[in-house]
């Protein structure tokens, strides 16, 4: 029954949004009262908090996985990036569900809350690149800014390409997953960080990181 209600609640939650789903529709898509979810769960909040834990949870197991297969560094990070991607598009459901979901998660900011969850995912990602930059001697190894925009270029393609699904006038996904992890690594390697004094100081950005 568990089972039941996540797998209805997941697909209801990726196709119509969390905010518009209600824990009777959710008891009537599996055919009993919704009086039988509170058995289960108290709230319709801890339904999608379990569907999020799982979620990175495959994640994780995904990644070591991956890892596992890999012995050189620069191949892990290339195929961890792949494998990010990969399982986002593979399991779009899923996938919205924890990043396209409520901006409040039970009194906590969405960012803030996966930023939480995803913790366990992301330490991992930082200590393998540095374990990387050392390897290949790149140059600023240390600093996390490198890390963190390696990170959000490979989540946020992957991102484009849950929403959109095939990029315009080009179908094969592949090419653009490599060139886009070709142009990570020549960067790092070539410009791995901006210097503080090319930041605009009145950037949206810099203003974004303030809040």
């Amino acid at each position: 029954m568990r089972a039941e209600i996540l797998a209805a609640a997941s697909k209801m939650f990726a196709d119509r949004g969390y905010e518009a789903v209600t824990l009777r529709e959710i008891a009537k898509e599996i055919g009993y009262t919704h009086a039988v979810i509170y058995q289960h769960f108290p709230d319709k909040w801890h339904i999608l908090a379990e569907l999020s834990s799982e979620t990175i949870g495959l994640l994780i197991q995904n990644f070591d996985a991956i890892i596992a297969k890999h012995s050189a560094p620069k191949e892990r990070l290339f195929a961890t990036s792949r494998g990010l991607i990969q399982f986002c598009t593979t399991h779009p459901q899923q996938f919205r569900n924890v990043f396209f979901g409520p901006e409040n998660r039970n009194g906590i900011r969405a960012g803030q809350y996966i930023d939480d969850i995803g913790r366990p995912l992301f330490q991992r990602f930082v200590q393998f690149f540095f374990d990387v930059a050392r390897a290949e001697g790149l140059p600023s190894k240390n600093d996390i800014v490198v890390a963190h925009t390696w990170w959000y270029t490979i989540f946020g393609l992957a991102t484009l390409m849950v929403i959109q699904g095939v990029v315009p006038d080009l179908p094969d996904q592949a090419l653009v997953v490599e060139q886009t992890i070709a142009t990570l690594w020549a960067g790092v390697q070539a410009v791995p960080r901006l210097p503080k004094s090319a930041i605009p100081k009145q950037s949206g950005l810099s203003h974004a990181s303030k809040q």
